[in-house]
């Protein structure tokens, strides 16, 4: 009965601010850090899934019990993995394919444009002298 008691509690007061203004901006700011894992590209500040709506309790909980933004960040990545963050760390092979990998297809865009282009010449002189002969 305690147990019901206390999830309608926290259910009801979930969106209701911190009463500190400034303790409310950080968890605002963190709301728009963490990924709605139901919504998938929406931020849990933005989301109406109830999953949401727990996160945003969340983080407020753990903010008043005087969690850094970083432990806030640390908490919900371990629960629902790097996904869950709208700037992953970026570590290792997975973190260098995310930030390194689009500029690695430009380059490579670029190579074989100029390698295109390059070429190109040749095949027109070669069209060109075979058409004379």
């Amino acid at each position: 009965m305690k147990a019901l008691i206390l999830s309608l509690m926290i259910a009801l007061a979930a969106d209701i601010p911190l009463e500190d203004p400034a303790e409310e901006a950080r968890a605002q700011a963190l709301m728009r850090e963490v990924r709605c894992v139901a919504c998938e590209n929406e931020p849990v500040s933005q989301s109406a899934a109830p999953i949401a709506e727990d996160m945003r309790a969340r983080i407020r909980e753990m903010i008043l019990e005087g969690s850094s933004d970083q432990e806030v960040r640390d908490w919900f990545e371990s629960r629902y993995g790097e996904f869950v963050l709208f700037r992953p760390k970026g570590q290792g092979l997975s973190g260098f394919l995310l930030w390194g990998g689009p500029f690695l297809l430009l380059l490579a865009g670029l190579l074989i444009g100029w390698r295109t282009v390059r070429n190109r010449p040749a095949a027109v002189r070669a069209e060109i002298e075979s058409e004379e002969v």
